[in-house]
């Protein structure tokens, strides 16, 4: 990671120093005119805001909820990773929420009022909305804080709200920007051309060749039955993933193809903006319509699967397409003995299964990569933060910066000490977003902790076991 900048201090109890760098006003203009959005000219930032805000809360249910529902009574803040570790209050779901129920209801007195809300509104100027840009964008957006409420109410929800706001201003996350501007103008956030795709693909192969003995075949940009839907991420740092994928669809006799206009699984338009978020759900389902597929198999990553499994598989049945995750492909391979494993493979290393967010908090994804980890590995180690009461890798929701890296690791520490606690020696979480975040902050934490915890997706682990 480039570190020429200096990187801010991690305070606890005050976090206010860590604040994403912004997006400029070109690369907003370029997303805008995607998703037809006309950014208001000429006009109070603050005015707006408050508007929109009121508008939000008077459309969305999530978010009136998100307002009125919470009753103060803390159960959230036990449970959020950024509050826990940070010990900033307004770094928290309760602290969040209220510096917006502040301007919601001094414009609506006849509801309930919590104490300094009219007195908040006197400093409701573009400072407050830089407050605003600050904390919003240090949530994980992890949806812990809705399975432990018990109301349910899911504060996530409010982020993204107000994420989408400020978007609308011309405030938004640099990095998450770039991203889905790659992801929308090429078909993958690392912004890989046709070429290199194919170039790529074919280096693997030939890993996989001289590694396995077997010669495998990856149409790419042909019709097939399955649309398969990787990482970019798995063409240079997750390799292994990528193996993982192409020899498992080898072994089962898969007829597939890989479409070099949608070869990602992350969908950062969820981290921003819901308009984006369908722009880029509109890639996946062009892509398997042009390519006159039956199935599309999505590959690994935890906030990517919650928008695909909730967009746009929904979207392809339109069209007659299944979709699937392909955990679902593993689980029934092995159950129906398609194809055989060896976990001596993968030798005598305590490994630990550890939960994205989004495959437990709304991706229904729980107990297939268990069933698959049970087969893969000789030692295998549940953890007491597992299914839905998992820790964030700390690197979602738009953290993979490298001004938020210090936040970033404080974050990550909880999961961290989980493991150690378990005696885990390899940390498995099968997340794209996970593996980024975990090459920023494994060798930070391991320098931390004196010891040499490593990482990997299931797939990889499927690669060494399988027996072809």
């Amino acid at each position: 990671m480039g570190m020429a900048h200096k990187l801010p201090e991690f305070r606890y109890g005050d976090t206010s120093n860590f604040k994403p760098f912004k997006a400029d006003a070109k690369l907003l203009e370029t997303l805008n005119s995607r998703i037809g959005f006309k950014a208001p000219t000429g006009i109070n930032k603050v005015d707006y805001f408050r508007k929109r805000l009121l508008e939000e809360f008077e459309s969305n249910r999530n978010i009136k909820l998100a307002i009125e529902s919470c009753v103060h009574c803390g159960a959230c803040l036990s449970v959020c990773p950024t509050y826990i570790t940070t010990g900033d209050i307004k770094n928290s779901p309760l602290g969040r929420a209220e510096m917006v129920r502040a301007i919601i209801k001094a414009e609506k007195p006849s509801g309930k009022v919590f104490g300094r809300a009219v007195n908040a509104m006197k400093n409701f100027d573009e400072n407050y909305l830089e407050m605003l840009y600050t904390y919003y964008w240090q949530c994980l957006l992890c949806r812990k804080c809705a399975t432990f409420c018990p109301f349910g109410v899911d504060q996530s929800a409010l982020t993204r709200t107000v994420r989408s706001i400020l978007y609308e201003l011309g405030m938004a996350q640099r990095f998450v920007a770039t991203t889905i501007n790659n992801m929308e103008r090429t078909g993958n956030n690392m912004a890989l051309t046709p070429a290199a795709i194919r170039n790529i693909l074919d280096f693997v192969k030939n890993e996989i060749k001289e590694e396995k003995g077997v010669e495998i075949k990856v149409k790419v940009d042909e019709p097939a039955e399955i649309l398969l839907l990787p990482s970019s991420a798995d063409f240079f740092m997750n390799i292994e993933t990528l193996k993982g994928h192409l020899l498992f669809m080898h072994a089962i006799g898969a007829d597939y193809t890989i479409s070099t206009k949608a070869t990602e699984v992350a969908n950062f338009g969820y981290f921003m903006d819901p308009r984006h978020l369908r722009y880029i759900g509109e890639i996946y389902v062009n892509a398997a319509r042009e390519l006159k597929v039956k199935k599309a198999v999505f590959c690994e990553c935890g906030h990517g699967w919650f928008a695909f499994k909730n967009y746009v598989i929904p979207r392809l049945r339109e069209y007659g397409i299944e979709g699937m995750h392909i955990f679902h492909l593993v689980v029934d391979a092995i159950k129906k003995g398609r194809i055989k494993l060896n976990p001596e493979a993968n030798g005598d290393i305590v490994y630990m299964y550890q939960d994205p967010d989004y495959y437990v908090r709304g991706g229904d994804l729980t107990e297939e990569p268990r069933f698959i980890m049970k087969h893969v590995v000789k030692k295998y180690v549940d953890l007491n933060y597992g299914r839905e009461k998992t820790w964030c890798c700390g690197g979602q929701g738009g953290m993979l910066t490298d001004e938020m890296l210090p936040l970033a690791i404080q974050y990550a520490r909880l999961w961290y000490e989980d493991a150690l606690r378990h005696g885990a020696q390899w940390v498995v979480r099968p997340c794209s977003i996970c593996k980024a975040q975990l090459s920023h902050v494994v060798p930070h934490l391991n320098k931390m902790y004196g010891k040499d915890i490593k990482y990997s997706g299931l797939m990889d682990l499927v690669y060494k076991a399988l027996v072809v």
